[in-house]
């Protein structure tokens, strides 16, 4: 029995009164308005150009974003609509959701410069790891490897001493959720669905957000989940492995219980995991680089 998978449908009844108290921000103006025209029969290309130009600071990063070693251009963009035109609806879309992300969820007077680091360097690692799990496409793994620790900085906002209780979660054998909810009454991955949920992300974000720290479905054939969903949660372990180790910090419990499973999980061994590794390294350090 999957102990926390089960927990999906619980909580959004046990913790309703406790996250009524937490602001879940609204889905953004001009997310909204993409959102909507990317549902479209008919996309209006221009219109989606004219919705990002709009925002001088959204534009900016969007072609900064596109100019990075992680799209690997032939040639620099000069302007939004090239940006757009190039790397295709959907990356835009991850973008703009990232940008937008870390407008809403930065509490006044609390650096988060770490922790948005972190957030884009796991969705540039989730994104390339992404070809390991068929049906999971480079793009739904980047909006992943941003959204999955959002819950995070809004239990920051709500509880003065979170950042304790997290301390104390990614040094505990014990999933993070339950030392979360021993000392708030949610977690952040409760709240994290949510939010993606609002923000009208695909349900598979939705769930592998839910999910990311269920580890025991790597080995549950029979746990009902899909495997597109099971894959993420292995893309998930890896990746805080790989920029942990970048960052030259000490992995997490996490990793050293259930690391194994995860490479399993993607079917890699340890003469492959060092090629990973030094891929990644090279990778994120032209990132770091490109954002300074």
């Amino acid at each position: 029995m999957l102990k926390n998978a089960n927990r999906v449908e619980i909580a959004a009844e046990s913790v309703s009164d406790i996250l009524k108290t937490i602001s879940i921000p609204p889905c953004p103006a001009v997310v909204t308005a993409l959102l909507d025209e990317a549902h479209r029969p008919e996309i209006d290309f221009r219109k989606i150009i004219r919705l990002i130009s709009g925002d001088l600071s959204l534009a900016a990063s969007m072609m900064k974003t596109a100019n990075s070693p992680f799209f690997a251009l032939r040639h620099k963009v000069e302007n939004v609509q090239q940006a757009a035109t190039v790397l295709g609806l959907k990356n835009v879309i991850s973008i703009v959701n990232g940008l937008a992300l870390q407008r809403a969820l930065s509490p006044k007077g609390v650096s988060m410069e770490r922790f948005w680091e972190r957030s884009n360097f796991h969705a540039m690692v989730s994104a390339r790891l992404a070809r390991r799990v068929p049906g999971i496409t480079r793009e739904d793994a980047y909006t992943f490897g941003l959204f999955h620790d959002c819950g995070i900085p809004i239990l920051m906002q709500r509880f003065p001493t979170y950042k304790d209780t997290l301390v104390l979660g990614n040094r505990s054998a014990r999933p993070i959720w339950e030392t979360e909810d021993e000392h708030h009454g949610t977690d952040h991955v409760a709240v994290g669905a949510m939010l993606a949920r609002n923000w009208q992300l695909p349900a598979l974000i939705v769930q592998a957000t839910r999910l990311h720290h269920s580890v025991e479905i790597l080995s549950d054939d029979d746990s009902g989940v899909p495997d597109q969903a099971r894959g993420l949660t292995a893309i998930s372990i890896l990746a805080d492995h790989l920029i942990a180790r970048y960052l030259g910090m000490p992995d997490e419990a996490e990793w050293m219980a259930h690391g194994a499973s995860a490479l399993n999980y993607l079917g890699i061994d340890e003469d492959e995991l060092a090629e990973i590794r030094s891929e990644m390294d090279e990778e994120l350090n032209a990132a770091r680089l490109d954002r300074t």
